[in-house]
């Protein structure tokens, strides 16, 4: 790989929310402080000051008060090596801040949202914007708007990038449908087509222990905290939208140009291979808006969306097997709280989707 690409591509995503220390103020010279700094001499010496903030996370991790029974405070998720998924053949539920959401999922991971009024179902493909993060019923999801007549089974999760849907297609394509709905998420999907990429530096489970997450939770924190500790290239980093917009403007064009037809082309290529049709349909990403945190809005970023748009328009083509291309229609005022709750999805009621030729061809 050009070392220009690994540069670009090699960079994790979304807000850093790391805090630093306050000082400690004139009671300095006690002997109380003395004892606390001869302590913390001592965790430098035999940790490492790095790993010394790990153990402190991991310390903040514990004190949150987790209720199995009840809801999860994270949402479960694991890599097999070849694609990211959600816990198996179970149901729980996910508290974020004061909401719950119920999950329900199929053999593969798949969840389900369903109208039992509807006798068809679709398949969907992608990351965590098409999973639904603050959707119950299927009514609230986006693609309903869309897609009235279907329940959806929606394979999805958490840096779940673009290679990684085609290697699901390729190990489960016993059961697809003859049509299934492909996502693309520009939000992050830009940063995972890269050979840099590679989830099991942001997913801190294998897909085998989610089962025993689900019954016990602590775990994942002392795994999270384990990776920490153990895998160099592990990171829960996130980069806020001031950073993911310059690193969008810094993106070198010719080469993201030649990887989205790459990974188009290896799309239509399994689709072909598979005998199945694909409507695909491309999200905006969250960062095109800048926040006004003293009006509690967002507002669209008119010359950077342009340029989001433009490539769009110039790499996302139909195919013999991609039928159809929708990308969101966006406005150009949203309240704060249009985001969800960890800042980096729109809801799904905030989500229009349009043919890429209103878009593209006018």
């Amino acid at each position: 790989m050009k070392p220009l690409e690994r540069f670009l591509f090699s960079t994790t995503f979304a807000a850093n929310n790391i805090s630093t220390a306050e000082e400690n103020s004139a009671e300095a010279n006690s002997f109380k402080t003395k004892q606390l700094l001869s302590a913390l001499n001592f965790f430098k010496f035999f940790f490492g000051i790095k790993n010394i903030f790990y153990i402190i996370f991991f310390l903040i991790l514990l004190i949150q008060d987790v209720n199995a029974k009840k809801c999860l405070s994270f949402l479960p998720y694991g890599f097999n090596g070849s694609y990211v998924h959600l816990p198996q053949g179970v149901s729980f539920c996910i508290k974020q801040g004061k909401q719950s959401y119920k999950y329900k999922t199929d053999n593969y991971g798949g969840r389900l949202l369903y109208d039992d009024k509807l006798n068809n179902q679709i398949q969907v493909f992608g990351d965590s914007q098409v999973l639904g993060l603050d959707v119950e019923k299927i009514e609230q999801h986006y693609l309903h708007k869309l897609y009235k007549k279907k329940n959806f089974v929606i394979y999805a999760a958490p840096n779940n990038g673009p290679y990684e849907v085609i290697n699901f297609l390729n190990e489960n394509n016993k059961f697809l449908k003859k049509k299934i709905i492909i996502t693309f998420n520009m939000s992050t999907d830009l940063y995972r087509i890269s050979s840099s990429w590679n989830p099991k530096n942001n997913v801190a489970l294998k897909d085998y222990e989610l089962d025993e997450i689900i019954d016990n939770p602590l775990k994942y924190k002392i795994l999270i905290f384990k990776n920490f500790l153990l895998n160099k290239n592990f990171s829960t980093r996130k980069y806020d939208i001031k950073k993911m917009q310059k690193l969008f403007l810094s993106l070198n064009q010719e080469i993201i140009n030649d990887l989205l037809n790459k990974y188009i082309e290896e799309l239509d290529y399994t689709a072909n291979k598979f005998d199945i049709n694909i409507d695909f349909i491309i999200t905006h990403p969250y960062w095109v808006y800048s926040i006004d945190k003293k009006k509690n809005k967002l507002f669209l970023e008119k010359e950077l969306n342009d340029k989001v748009e433009k490539l769009i328009c110039n790499t996302f083509k139909k195919t013999k097997k991609i039928n159809n291309i929708y990308i969101t229609k966006l406005p150009t005022v949203l309240e704060l709280e249009d985001l969800t709750f960890d800042r980096r999805h729109l809801k799904s009621n905030k989500i229009n989707l349009i043919l890429n030729k209103t878009l593209c061809y006018n």
